[in-house]
């Protein structure tokens, strides 16, 4: 009996230890107003292509056009399938591009010199084409969200990687890529090679409970889903993380909008956590200030924030009214128009507006696409206000 306690009570005490420590971990604070991701969450999902709602059928195309206060323009957006459309701002289409046969998710096109455009398609690679939709050149490339163009005929683009184990679980990390101007993948710099950079910026992901290596859900770490150029700004001039050429990115599942110094790849800025949900495609401002669509997966209202990235303080924002009127959980963009006023793209609805300053709609456009009573949703929705993209 003796030798039995011996060696009971010293296994008794390991199992204590064990068990409190258990407990004290499960009961561990967040430290944050917005709580961590949950390992479910941060499956990698498809993007819907109909709106979850049904749709109001009275809303349908233009609905708001106050003529004094709008921007004038061109209303460029893809059907999310093979198609891009430019329209006036009275919802006339006046242009149309095809991209190309076979099943596509055409989700972002870009405007170019020449009526030419360039469109990332998800999940399948990058087509630039002609005004008469003839096919320039294609990349067959697992690409997705955005695609930047470069003064001198290059691109940036976001790439997926092959999924990887990591810790336990098959993971995706995304690449940003820049494109010669003739389609070839020219370098890229890759989230997973930067994973021990990165982490110091935001709090850990709860990537770490077991799964089955035959588990065949893959999970998305950062959902990388923008990478912008910075303007030339006075600001740039007098602070070299902001300088004009540097990259803008956005990492959705961390909610951290970053800077990259191009030359070395180094993070120069960020910010984001305990503020943003999920958000997506800031830019920088000619003011220096960047504008972000915080889309608020968590507490169910999206909102617009215009920031100062040097006092990192909130100096204009859009909500709607009430709140939870405005609301896209995924996608969404803004755009900052001249003279002030902000496109805004409620994606999942299928909704585009302009607002002023003050936040009343001058513009509003609803997608009239609608089958079986949902609407078709609608990427990012921008507006071209340059003459040398005039169509007639």
């Amino acid at each position: 009996m003796k030798r039995i306690a011996v060696v009971m009570v010293p296994l008794l005490c390991l199992c204590a230890i064990i068990l409190f420590f258990a407990l004290r971990d499960s009961r561990a604070p967040v430290n944050s107003s917005i709580a961590e991701p949950n390992v479910e969450e941060l499956q990698a999902l498809p993007y819907i292509q109909w709106s979850e709602e049904k749709a109001d059928q009275k809303h349908s195309a233009v609905t708001i056009y106050d003529r004094n206060r709008a921007v004038i323009g061109y209303n460029l957006y893809t059907n999310d399938v093979d198609e891009a459309y430019l329209m006036d701002m009275n919802g006339r289409r006046l242009h149309t591009w095809r991209l190309g046969k076979g099943k596509k998710k055409c989700e972002y096109a870009v405007l170019l010199p020449n009526r030419e455009l360039i469109s990332v398609c998800m999940g399948q690679g990058i087509v630039k084409v002609n005004s008469a939709s003839n096919i320039l050149w294609k990349l067959q490339l697992f690409v997705h969200h955005d695609i930047e163009p470069l003064a001198d005929g290059s691109y940036f683009s976001i790439a997926r990687e092959r999924a990887l184990e990591y810790k336990s679980r098959f993971v995706i990390f995304d690449s940003i890529i820049r494109i010669s101007p003739d389609g070839s993948v020219i370098n890229k710099w890759s989230t997973f090679q930067n994973l021990s950079t990165l982490k110091k910026f935001h709090q850990p992901l709860t990537l770490d409970i077991p799964a089955k290596k035959t588990d065949p859900k893959k999970y998305d770490y950062y959902h990388l889903n923008t990478v912008k150029l910075l303007p030339e700004t006075s600001l740039g001039k007098t602070d070299s993380r902001f300088r004009a050429g540097n990259l803008l990115i956005c990492l959705r599942n961390v909610n951290l909008i970053a800077i990259l110094d191009q030359k070395t790849w180094k993070v120069v800025w960020s910010w984001g956590p305990g503020e943003l949900e999920w958000p997506h495609m800031p830019v920088m401002l000619p003011v220096g200030n960047i504008i972000i669509f915080d889309n608020g997966v968590k507490r169910k209202y999206s909102r617009v924030l215009e920031l100062n990235p040097v006092t990192e303080k909130i100096i204009w924002k859009y909500e709607g009214k009430p709140l939870k009127s405005f609301f896209s959980g995924i996608q969404g963009s803004a755009q900052r128009l001249s003279g002030g006023n902000t496109l805004i793209c409620e994606s999942m609805r299928g909704h585009a507006f302009e607002v002023d300053r003050d936040g009343k709609i001058v513009w509003e456009f609803w997608n009239p696409d609608i089958k079986k009573g949902k609407r078709k949703t609608i990427y990012r929705l921008m507006r071209v206000e340059k003459d040398l993209y005039a169509i007639p």
